[in-house]
């Protein structure tokens, strides 16, 4: 996810990859291009991946 950052433009750009890196990391948002950055399916993902993060870590640490 984090590794967008340091991609050429052409990649953060590219959907799939951008895609794929919200998969490991939503934050990875940050580094898509101002094209994906306005692209609902991509915000979408994003926040999502995030709320189910967020979600999981609370289960995990209330079930302790």
């Amino acid at each position: 996810g984090e590794l967008l950052d340091f991609a050429d433009n052409s990649l953060k750009d590219d959907k799939e990859i951008v895609l794929t890196a919200i998969e490991n990391n939503p934050e990875a948002l940050e580094f898509a291009s101002d094209r994906l950055k306005s692209d609902r399916e991509v915000v979408y993902n994003s926040v999502s991946k995030a709320r189910m993060d967020i979600l999981l870590y609370r289960w995990k640490f209330i079930k302790r």
